[in-house]
């Protein structure tokens, strides 16, 4: 049974974040992945002439050429991939179509706080005092965030409150009970929010310094997309530890984390190894890890009342298009665009349960930030949507391809409509994957790729706050990626890596 420091069960974006700055930090690391190679989400396919990318719409946090570094550019600093990478700027925030009846609504947003004012002020007279608040507050969470870890005790942490009294009086608010305090124009309201979409839940649950962080972030330090799709970063940051003598073991199975007497000991697999470790970080969701891979004696009353606590957020449906026209030709101009039937998020939130009443989606032309996405002539369009029940786990067998192909032809039908775009005669390739495919290739339960439901009572504050670095009574364990404290996305689940990589190399894991 070969030794290691650390242990990484699973190597989506948060385990090879983790693998990568342990591994540079000395530690002897192995990975140990499913698939054929490490990325989950983060990997690509190919169709005919067309490669697409599973999930990256664009990666926020990196800041290329700005003052201000996001977090996911510290990381990739750190491990020093950075400039290993082809980066290619997204060209502007979003376009946001909405065809409410009360008030229509085709914006396009730039990235850059002024500027995203501006074009805000100018789509809804009224809107700027309101929104330079919001953006404010932005910056006060940051700052709020940059100081917490230093406090020193309880009455340092109250008196950092204290001098931020709108980080203290917004943290615990919903998105929409902040803006309802706020005179704004109901027009600006509903364009500041087009990003609920991606996190899959309604305004009036979602945390307002959750939603902040992100739409800050995004607005201040704009978001990139490897050259390379997502590969390009996978493959950089498992070379990280490939180089710093760790091991990558893939086609292989984790069937258990070994624990005794409260402690992490290692890991067996499907295939007969067995691996030896006091620190294991698993990539894989708390829920899997407690019914799958920990025997049940050993599992901490409060991991399991936190699991059960906690509801699974979105479970993806994509559509990915190879056309045979170049965006150009077809008027594919903007890079991202958020369709909703109309502005009202509760209302859309409800109705994402069921194929018949789900219209939102968020489709994306990476031919819009660059030519070479596709073949010279041809452009890509890569179709989401988000379900909020587990309604596909119940679709019979001998429906499901009818059902699944049905929806994505509304998909496809939705697009055209809100945007005067006809696509359906130019698609040269397409591929669909509905819940139950992402169930299949990554093991999330219900093909959840956003983990946990984020709520204003249980947001990214809540859980930093509440949560040691482990997430598990059990010594040794720690977890990373999309289920973890700062939820999800690529840039939140390489973040709950970093963290964990570094608080394990501060503390060597046995706190």
């Amino acid at each position: 049974m070969k030794k290691y420091d650390v242990i990484v069960v699973g190597g989506g974006n948060g385990g090879l974040a983790a693998g990568a700055v342990l591994a540079k930090g000395g530690k002897n690391v192995l990975l140990i992945e499913k698939s054929h190679s490490p990325g989950g989400f983060a990997t690509s396919f190919r169709r005919g002439r067309f490669e697409f990318d599973v999930s990256l719409h664009e990666l926020n946090g990196f800041g290329r050429g700005k003052e201000a570094l996001g977090g996911v550019r510290v990381l990739f600093d750190t491990i020093g991939i950075s400039d290993k990478i082809n980066w290619v700027d997204i060209p502007e925030a979003y376009r946001l179509i909405s065809s409410d009846e009360n008030g229509k609504i085709d914006a396009v947003m730039p990235f850059g706080i002024e500027n995203y004012i501006n074009k805000m002020e100018e789509y809804a007279p009224g809107s700027r005092k309101a929104a330079e608040y919001i953006f404010s507050c932005g910056q006060q969470n940051l700052r709020v965030l940059a100081q917490m870890g230093k406090c020193k005790n309880v009455f340092d942490q109250i008196k950092l409150l204290a001098a931020n009294r709108d980080f203290l009086h917004n943290s615990s608010k919903s998105v929409n009970e902040v803006l309802s305090l706020l005179d704004m124009p109901q027009r600006a309201r509903n364009i500041f929010k087009a990003y609920w979409a991606y996190l899959c839940a309604d305004c009036d649950n979602l945390s307002f310094f959750h939603y902040l962080q992100m739409v800050n972030t995004y607005i201040e330090l704009g978001s990139v997309i490897p050259f390379m799709r997502s590969l390009e970063m996978t493959n950089a940051m498992a070379e990280v530890i490939s180089s710093n003598n760790g091991d990558i073991l893939v086609n292989e199975t984790v069937t258990e984390i070994v624990v005794e007497n409260g402690a992490v000991k290692g890991v067996k697999t499907a295939g007969g190894k067995e691996f030896s470790a006091d620190v294991v970080v698993c990539n894989a969701s708390p829920h899997s890890a407690f019914s799958k891979l920990i025997k049940k004696e050993h599992i901490p009353e409060g991991d399991l009342k936190r699991c059960n606590f906690r509801t699974f957020s979105g479970s993806g449906f994509c559509v990915w298009l190879g056309l045979n026209k170049s965006a150009k030709e077809l008027g594919l101009d903007n890079y991202s665009y958020f369709i909703f039937p109309d502005a009202d998020d509760v209302k859309q939130f409800k109705l994402m349960g069921h194929p018949d009443t789900n219209r939102v989606q968020n489709t994306i032309c990476p031919n819009a930030a660059f030519e070479g996405a596709s073949p010279e002539g041809t452009s890509i369009l890569s179709m989401t949507t988000l379900f909020n029940s587990f309604w596909w786990d119940n679709v019979p067998e001998e429906d499901y391809f009818r059902v699944k192909n049905e929806f994505a032809s509304s998909m496809i039908d939705t697009f055209e409509k809100a945007t005067g775009i006809k696509i359906r005669e130019h698609i040269e390739e397409i591929e669909i994957a509905s819940p139950e495919t992402f169930a299949r290739f990554t093991l999330n339960p219900h093909g959840t790729i956003y983990g946990y439901l984020g709520k204003k009572n249980d947001g990214v504050l809540a859980r930093t706050l509440s949560e040691n670095k482990r997430m598990s009574g059990i010594k040794g364990l720690y977890f990373a990626g999309g289920y973890g404290t700062k939820m999800n996305g690529y840039s939140s689940a390489m973040s709950t890596g970093f963290d964990a990589a570094r608080h394990i190399l501060r503390t060597g894991g046995k706190d």
